[in-house]
């Protein structure tokens, strides 16, 4: 939860928001929000709600964009139409009343009705009724409980559907046969760009189902297909058709249990192609350091591929090494993730050596390796002055306790000035890892840094004492969020902190930090 601190954090808040141009010109015009002017500039810009026409607001609360909507729209026997809902699980009468606005609406291009509990009969009919008419380019229908006859009365729809782009079906209870259905309109589909059908119970029948449609589909760009059951068969249907398709770019493939052999049938087929592959997830799929060996391969024949997830495998030690310089010749990644990857000092070593002033990585997820001291230090040498563009590292529960590991840690956010997000759960640091981070934050230069993640870290008052010291020290340097979750902090630390919070708001021209505990 936000922290016990919510009542400086308001009162620092409130004393910001008193001297905002659109809060008092919110409250001279009557409108309950400043919002109101966002939306303002939305419409001056793109014209998109129009006299006479129909708005739907989901999730209308506090009401700003209604007012603004309602005077957008002009007076009431013009015709025009606001609908505003705030509230989830519309269940299927309530998705009929909504949708029956879409049928023949000319401006509204996403929909999200997302968590509704809507069901595969009447919720699917009532939008599969109104599709064909609808200008919907957005449709995202993640959670509900839509099933496999859900997913075959949208198929019919989506098949010859002329503006739909993206297609959100994630964790919907679609099974092998619904695959199949969305499949076979996959292959008379000439517009979605996009399908994801994440968290579903897609099994091998289904995947050999969607690859007929791959290859018959040439103008699906982004396939997600996260957390079903593929397993090794499921991967070898879908590479079949991977090897000769020529639209996919992004490939979501995490949580299948495909195994080595599955991922090398993946990544033989993406190195057959003879167009770009940007982003591959084969994180949670028992891939080691067999995997990983066809994994360098692709990396160094696929120099377009911009963000590689491995997270939650087993390359290790061996594997990280197979693929660093692979990793380092491809100028164009900028994410790179071997969280949970059995990766200790020595893997993480290789990887350093490799990456040295790489020019774009922006992101890396190491969390949940056996980096210890030696390995911290390792990274944090590397994070210091040679990723000019890294802004986020992520080093939870990587055993870096107090003491060196720590310290090299406070360096890092001393000399650092790129990093805006650094997560460090779970690692032991304690009052003596904290005080030493202090140290760093006291003096940093950094400005950027948006979230530092201390949470599970066994931090008493101490060193939360020591933190509220550090901010109160250098307002400029301050983290907008400190995350301070699962540690031992009493009431006495968090007065510190608040103080701490109401100093940097007033001696950092009205910088705001919110510490979470």
């Amino acid at each position: 939860m936000t922290s016990r601190l919510h009542r400086p954090i308001l009162a620092a808040w409130t004393k910001k928001i008193q001297h905002d141009h659109y809060f008092k010109e919110a409250k001279k015009t009557g409108y309950v929000s400043r919002a109101a002017f966002k939306l303002l500039e939305i419409q001056e810009k793109h014209k998109i709600i129009k006299p006479g026409g129909t708005v739907l607001d989901l999730g209308c609360s506090p009401g700003a964009w209604l007012q603004v909507s309602c005077q957008q729209l002009g007076p009431r026997e013009r015709g025009g139409t606001v609908l505003g809902v705030d509230i989830q699980n519309l269940g299927d009468e309530g998705t009929a009343y909504v949708v029956e606005a879409l049928a023949f609406n000319t401006t509204c291009r996403a929909v999200d009705l997302s968590k509704n509990g809507i069901g595969g009969t009447l919720g699917a009919a009532a939008l599969a009724q109104v599709l064909p008419t609808a200008v919907v380019s957005t449709l995202v229908l993640n959670t509900n409980s839509l099933g496999d006859a859900g997913a075959e009365q949208l198929a019919k729809v989506i098949a010859g559907h002329a503006h739909l782009l993206t297609l959100d079906l994630g964790q919907n209870g679609i099974g092998d046969p619904g695959a199949a259905a969305l499949a076979e309109a996959l292959k008379l589909n000439t517009k979605l760009t996009r399908l994801d059908l994440s968290g579903n119970a897609i099994d091998k029948e289904g995947a050999a189902a969607l690859s007929a449609a791959l290859a018959a589909n040439n103008t699906l760009e982004v396939l997600v297909l996260t957390d079903n059951y593929l397993g090794e068969a499921g991967a070898l249907a879908l590479a079949d058709a991977l090897a000769t398709n020529t639209s996919i770019r992004e490939l979501h493939l995490k949580g299948n249990e495909m195994g080595d052999a599955g991922v090398t049938a993946i990544c033989e087929a993406l190195m057959a192609r003879h167009c770009d592959i940007t982003l591959l997830d084969l994180g949670n799929n028992s891939v080691t350091e067999a995997g990983a060996a066809v994994l360098t391969r692709l990396l160094s024949l696929k120099r377009s591929l911009k963000e590689l997830h491995l997270y939650m495998n087993d390359i290790g030690d061996t594997g990280a090494a197979k693929m660093a310089y692979a990793i380092a010749d491809n100028k164009s990644l900028t994410v790179l993730d071997l969280g949970g990857n059995n990766i200790g000092p020595t893997g993480v070593a290789a990887l350093a050596a490799a990456l040295r002033n790489h020019q774009s990585l922006s992101s890396i997820e190491l969390g949940y390796n056996p980096l210890g001291a030696e390995g911290t230090k390792t990274v944090t040498d590397l994070a210091k002055f040679q990723l000019p563009k890294l802004s986020t590292l992520k080093m939870g529960w990587c055993k870096v306790s107090a003491g060196d590991g720590a310290r090299a840690l406070s360096d890092l956010l001393l000399l650092n000035s790129t990093l805006t997000h650094l997560d460090l759960r779970g690692n032991g640091l304690g009052n003596d890892g904290a005080i030493l981070l202090s140290r760093g934050l006291r003096a940093a230069e950094n400005s950027k840094l948006a979230e530092l993640d201390l949470g599970y870290n066994e931090i008493k008052d101490d060193g939360a004492c020591a933190l509220a010291q550090a901010l109160k020290a250098n307002p400029e340097g301050a983290p907008a969020e400190l995350k301070l979750n699962s540690n031992y902090i009493t009431r006495f630390g968090q007065v510190a902190l608040s103080e701490a919070v109401d100093m940097v708001f007033e001696m950092g021209k009205g910088k705001m930090t919110t510490v979470h505990f």
